[in-house]
């Protein structure tokens, strides 16, 4: 015999509507539903009963037959062509064997029949209020795997942007340690750096607060470019943009040597957010214009590196952050050629 303890086990996080049009059996029945389930609605016939179901998600439908303006049949009917999966107990004072069995053709779950006997309800009710239990545990499993797939696979999209932008990075680094090589054993280079004179009694180096900052920003601007040529949101494209202004106005802070770097950083950061052809191009080129950004980002790094220790005011200073501002223009020129500065023929694509 089933215990109504086992029978809440299952019961109680499920929602019931229960259709009687019987006021005194509607009292005393709901009374006995109401310490099973999680929430119960009644209804005094059909036609309220359906209205309710409309309006409301329900785990299990117990309904009496025999109601005036629309019978049990006739809501099992209407609640079938919503829901065809709804659990269905009826409720009955007949026992004729062609009522049950139109029920059973309704796709009733059970019947129960009057006058109800408690254990008999019970040993009823607790097989469908098993399975519809377990239908929502399954459902919601189902959906919590689903979430679960959704944020892996943003985790693999954000894996697989890093990874592009450090192998582009690892070859941009291979690529100026080639160059650097050539300089050192350049001997004429050498001896043209070595005599960089200082500005007067000037000595300007980056402060701690903005070096940490632009280092920041020279790491999520790839990862910003990169997002946005995967999702075509504008929001990674508006904060790239962002990033390249705040380099700007901090370079602009310190020596006027720095203010060419500055003014091309910020023409850049005014193009990549109002024009049209920058995204364009980006998403069409992705990996040629990722190549420069990440040229740009790695001189940009090294040079905040360097200047956090020594000074900055050098006569020849341009010599240095030159390189950088020749590859943002280039960057420039290839989105609005006839607007930006003759650099001389470009070939990247």
């Amino acid at each position: 015999m089933v215990s109504i303890k086992e029978l809440k086990h299952f019961s109680h996080r499920l929602k019931l509507l229960y259709v009687e049009d019987n006021p005194q059996v509607r009292k005393e029945t709901v009374e006995l539903f109401i310490p099973l389930f999680e929430s119960v609605d009644i209804a005094a016939d059909g036609q309220e009963g359906l209205e309710a179901y409309n309006n409301n998600s329900y785990d299990l439908v117990i309904t009496d037959i025999n109601m005036p303006r629309l019978n049990g049949i006739e809501m099992i009917e209407k609640i079938r062509e919503i829901h065809p999966e709804q659990k269905i107990v009826a409720i009955s004072a007949h026992d004729e064997s062609a009522i049950l069995l139109d029920l059973i053709r309704k796709g009733i779950s059970s019947f129960i029949l009057k006058p109800i006997n408690l254990d008999e309800m019970i040993a009823t009710l607790y097989p469908v209020c098993r399975d519809a239990d377990t239908q929502n545990v399954n459902t919601e499993l189902f959906e919590a795997l689903q979430k679960e797939r959704k944020n892996l696979k943003r985790v693999v999209e954000a894996l697989h942007t890093h990874l592009k932008t450090v192998e582009i990075k690892n070859a941009q680094l291979s690529k100026i340690s080639e160059e650097q090589n050539s300089v050192d054993k350049n001997p004429f280079l050498q001896e043209y750096f070595a005599v960089d004179e200082d500005q007067g009694k000037e000595s300007v180096v980056f402060i701690n607060e903005d070096a940490e900052e632009m280092k920041e920003l020279l790491l999520s601007l790839p990862d910003e470019l990169s997002q946005y040529i995967l999702t075509n949101k504008k929001a990674n494209l508006h904060s790239a943009a962002q990033c390249v202004g705040k380099l700007a106005r901090t370079l602009y802070r310190y020596s006027p040597f720095l203010d060419p770097l500055a003014k091309n950083l910020e023409e850049l950061s005014e193009m990549m957010g109002y024009k049209e052809e920058f995204a364009e191009l980006l998403v069409r080129k992705s990996d040629a214009m990722l190549s420069l950004f990440d040229a740009v980002c790695i001189d940009l790094g090294l040079y905040v590196h360097r200047f956090t220790q020594e000074s900055m005011a050098m006569r020849n200073i341009h010599h240095i952050h030159e390189p950088t501002s020749l590859s943002i223009r280039q960057i420039i020129q290839l989105v609005t050629p006839a607007e930006s500065d003759d650099c001389g023929d470009i070939e990247l694509f």
